[in-house]
């Protein structure tokens, strides 16, 4: 199945924008790991506009971005 990845951020050198296949059942972490992202202890996900958890599987279509928590005040 076909999904549609971004990690931003500065979790890459730029910005990252592409589509992906995946194994149906794969979910929001399987991706993160299978990606060259920077070492964090946290991130945020959404799919589909929706905040997920890393165990949330992607279905075909699905939108998922990934970034940091954003800090500042």
């Amino acid at each position: 199945m076909r999904i549609r990845v971004q990690a931003l951020g500065g979790l890459t050198k730029e910005d990252l924008v592409c589509e992906m296949d995946v194994r149906e059942g794969t979910t929001v972490d399987d991706v993160a790991k299978s990606l060259p992202l920077k070492e964090t202890p946290f991130l945020i996900f959404l799919a589909n506009g929706s905040r997920v958890s890393g165990n949330y599987p992607l279905q075909e279509g699905d939108s998922l971005i990934i970034f940091p928590p954003v800090l500042g005040g």
